[in-house]
């Protein structure tokens, strides 16, 4: 079995830490963290990042972790690359439920059962492993999905992109006169 890396932002929640009432759990990412998420998404700077989170059990055997983040985020504009500063304020809720029985709706790995997808419904649970969830992963994964992907400064359009350097076409001949040249010549 290959131990993956610890993420950026990680806050380990065991299911026997979850009284039956639910637990809340409040969270703000250290310097460290933030920094490493700046890097693992490519942005210019992470400022801040916090918010709380409730997880309560589900489905008997699974857990419904519902939360609330606020973050400060500088990403590089897609035109000018100049810093765009954002305030982000999401709200997520999230379905885990343990690994096996996940596997086992699926059918598990070359089964021939049918799965079928309700687009309608809400996203598919998230594995529970070894009876641990990651709440910090989740909000940094929702913070993946709030980040602008396409940045732009205010007031800045494509046609306002730095100029690249003028790229010097190559000069081909021109095959029909090649082959005037040659008519010519007879």
């Amino acid at each position: 079995m290959t131990t993956l890396p610890k993420p950026e932002f990680s806050i380990e929640l065991s299911l026997d830490d979850i009284p039956p009432q639910g637990r809340e759990i409040s969270f703000e990412a250290t310097a460290a963290e933030r920094a490493a998420l700046t890097k693992r998404f490519d942005l210019i700077e992470l400022k801040s990042l916090k918010g709380t989170a409730t997880a309560k059990h589900w489905r008997r055997l699974g857990v419904a972790l519902e939360g609330r983040f606020e973050a400060e985020v500088v990403q590089a504009c897609v035109v000018t690359l100049e810093p765009v500063p954002a305030k982000l304020s999401e709200k997520f809720k999230v379905h885990y439920l343990p690994a096996e029985m996940l596997e086992e709706a699926v059918g598990g790995p070359g089964s021939e059962r049918e799965i079928i997808i309700d687009t309608d419904s809400e996203e598919p649970p998230e594995p529970i492993e070894a009876g641990h969830i990651d709440v910090g992963e989740m909000v940094a994964e929702q913070l993946a999905l709030a980040l602008d992907p396409y940045p732009r400064k205010p007031g800045v359009s494509v046609d306002e992109a730095p100029a690249s350097e003028p790229v010097e076409e190559e000069k081909r001949p021109n095959p029909f006169a090649v082959l005037e040249k040659l008519k010519k010549k007879d």
